[in-house]
């Protein structure tokens, strides 16, 4: 038991820094090619943090686990909603983003039901599925909001980009071919060993204590997979850089839902069970709840005292999943 623990953590640990490689790499790439620090925040840096989910997804899809992915998926949304916005508002209150608050996340809401209607469309057998022309859908939707997040950028917000982004790029000097090279090659490694232990022994986790795949994708993939959110957003909150940030975790949300749940099915058709429904009926609520907030709070910040409250929102959710 000890030792599939231990190669889970091994696991989380090669995909972070698999990713961390691979995004310094492309970065690397795409500054030889005269990107600006702007496409490449808002493409490769966005899409790097959601590899550690994304080659989860693959290897799980390939193996069949259907309840894994979409688990993984919605228990990572509400992860980042909860847990990881909660434990950074304790740091520092967050500044609410009006346009993140009116434009972003009702954008996520549109995804979360979107995600619903699909899931409860089609049956294969005897169980609700997620099939590959779904799957085409989500992953279009996901192409869709990475050319408007870069549109709205560049045509209407033009000087306002995310420092935190600028830092990142800024702070990786130009490497030679050859050591790009290294980077994407030991990146791939990384990111498939660490799926391959992450998936692996999660699931033999769940078969000694009787537990469902989901319950593993909501919980312990999930928050593993959510690690480069939270480290991320604790280093953003010492630095006082929280303006952007819930549009960063509304951002991700996107991804995991769009891209994730459609690359999944496109590889493999998904089984979608009903209590998804309800994890992702609680995900809207919650969205709704931080849209609240920016209503009613005069001064747009998510404070210490509702940082706490969406932590204890997020252990009485995992005690009930238990």
């Amino acid at each position: 038991m000890l030792k599939e623990i231990l190669f889970v953590i091994i696991g989380f640990i090669f995909l972070i820094k698999g990713a961390d490689l691979l995004v310094d790499a492309a970065t690397s790439i795409a500054k030889k090619f005269g990107l600006s620090e702007m496409i490449i925040g808002l493409t490769i840096v966005a899409v790097g943090t959601s590899l550690p989910e994304i080659f989860v997804t693959i290897t799980s899809a390939i193996e069949g686990h259907s309840d894994l992915i979409i688990g993984n998926a919605i228990g990572s949304c509400i992860c980042n909603s909860l847990l990881v916005i909660g434990i950074i508002s304790l740091i520092r209150p967050i500044r609410l983003d009006k346009r993140i608050i009116n434009r972003h996340l009702p954008i996520g809401m549109c995804a979360m039901i979107l995600l619903l209607i699909l899931g409860n469309t089609d049956k294969l057998g005897t169980s609700q599925t997620i099939t590959r022309w779904q799957g085409g859908i989500l992953l279009l939707c996901t192409i869709l909001y990475i050319i408007y997040s870069i549109y709205e950028e560049k045509h209407i917000y033009n000087k306002r980009i995310n420092e935190e982004m600028i830092d990142y790029v800024e702070s990786k000097e130009h490497k030679s071919i050859i050591k790009i090279i290294i980077y994407i090659v030991f990146g791939i490694i990384g990111l498939k060993l660490g799926a391959d232990f992450v998936v692996d022994n999660s699931i033999l986790i769940a078969k000694k204590f009787a537990l469902s795949e989901k319950f593993i994708g909501m919980t312990i993939v999930a928050i593993g997979t959510a690690l480069p959110e939270i480290i991320t957003g604790v280093i953003a909150a010492n630095k006082d850089e929280t303006d952007l940030l819930l549009g960063n975790i509304s951002g991700s949300n996107i991804l995991n839902l769009c891209l994730l749940i459609g690359l999944g099915s496109l590889i493999n058709p998904l089984s979608f069970s009903f209590d998804f429904n309800i994890s992702i009926l609680i995900l809207i609520i919650i969205t709704l709840f931080l849209q609240l907030i920016a209503i009613v709070n005069k001064n747009s910040e998510l404070d210490r005292k509702r940082g706490i409250l969406l932590v204890l929102v997020y252990i009485y959710y995992i005690i009930c999943i238990i």
